[in-house]
């Protein structure tokens, strides 16, 4: 039975390799985002940011959006947009591992190192912790579970010495989901267990390469057993894909890959910026893994 995907009929099972007709290079896609300055903001057209950037220069070696970030790097070396009293510095460990070896990459991870989010209390409601902090998205406020794992890949890539590498497996160990995997923030609120996503355990799973063994094993299972609930979502596909490849997991990243080029074919991924990026450099691009 065949399936139309962009107007192209494949007459082949769907679970196969396919190579279309024709087919959208997702590099291409990303380098299209690029803005006059170098930057690249979430969607075509809109300002530049921090984040979007540094994921397209991982994705694309780009050296005008590595010059983009040295030119915008904060004074305390963080990589942050600004909003009023509001500042999420998230981005600054991808901006660490864009930017490369250097006295840039260097004052983001001191910023790393001396930036960890503020303290919470462990109560009835929200039981957690209190000794595992890990990142915020925004200064001044509580753990969540992306922020750090993008400050634990750059921290483990780039200064693996660093005793915020052990803080921030703490963290992951506190807030695994039962049975593996990873929500938002949290594993548990007013006595329910919060179930894991794809994003999230993905992208904490990249961070947590080779930290440790059986947390990760834990996670990859869940991130097998649950992806496909997800496969309509290009940003979920993309980080997952990211996920098996720095694991070594050639067959599930074999049969996310044709779904997430399926995916960028009929929907050129609705031109989100930041899942757009985050496709190519899983698609294409070296994972940064900190590996001779």
């Amino acid at each position: 039975m065949g399936r139309e995907i962009g107007g192209i009929e494949y007459t082949v099972p769907f679970t196969e390799p396919i190579v279309p007709e024709m087919s959208i290079d997702t590099a291409s896609l990303v380098a299209r985002l690029q803005n006059p300055d170098g930057g690249s903001g979430p969607r075509l057209g809109q300002p530049s940011e921090p984040e979007p950037t540094a994921l397209a220069a991982l994705a694309l070696g780009d050296e005008r959006a590595r010059t983009w970030l040295a030119e915008h790097q904060r004074e305390d070396g963080s990589f942050a947009t600004v909003v009023g009293p509001y500042v999420n510095d998230s981005a600054t460990g991808l901006g660490a591992l864009a930017l490369g070896p250097g006295a840039e990459r260097e004052r983001a991870l001191d910023a790393l190192e001396s930036s960890r989010a503020a303290s919470a209390d462990s109560t009835a409601a929200i039981p957690i912790d209190e000794s595992a902090i890990g990142w915020a998205w925004t200064r001044g406020t509580a753990s969540w579970v992306e922020p750090t794992a993008r400050a634990l890949w750059a921290l483990r890539v780039a200064r693996p010495s660093s005793t915020r590498v052990a803080d921030a497996v703490s963290f992951f160990r506190d807030r695994e989901c039962v049975g593996g995997g990873w929500n938002y923030g949290n594993r548990e609120v007013l006595g329910i267990d919060l179930p894991p996503f794809v994003q999230t355990t993905a992208i904490s799973l990249v961070g947590l390469s080779g930290l440790d063994h059986d947390l990760e094993a834990r996670g990859l299972d869940t991130l097998r057993s649950m992806w496909r609930d997800e496969a309509t979502g290009g940003l979920s596909l993309a980080t997952a894909l990211a996920a098996f490849r720095t694991h070594g997991a050639t067959a599930d990243a074999r049969e996310v890959r044709i779904e997430l080029e399926h995916l960028i074919v009929e929907t050129e991924l609705l031109g989100d910026g930041v899942a757009l990026a985050w496709a190519a450099l899983a698609l294409n691009a070296p994972m940064p893994t900190g590996a001779p």
